[in-house]
């Protein structure tokens, strides 16, 4: 179950039945393009560096501008 101020970012599915481990790639896609700092934290603590970075490697949803960024950030670990 997400957070009450991770839900504000998921507000077009039902996140009752959100399933976290199967739908990783979504959720972490969504933070990455619109979470705020907390948001980021969460994240980084529910899923995994490679998980993470994986995604990033990967997508094709992230905007340019958030795929550099992150690639940056995630670089440096």
């Amino acid at each position: 179950m997400l957070p009450r101020y991770i839900k504000k970012y998921f507000w077009d599915i039902d996140t009752y039945v959100l399933n976290l481990k199967k739908y990783k790639k979504y959720v972490i896609e969504r933070i990455l393009e619109m979470g705020d700092e907390k948001a980021v934290f969460w994240m980084k603590n529910f899923f995994s560096s490679r998980d993470i970075r994986d995604v990033i490697k990967e997508s094709k949803r992230l905007s340019p501008l958030s795929l550099n960024y992150w690639r940056l950030v995630f670089k440096k670990k």
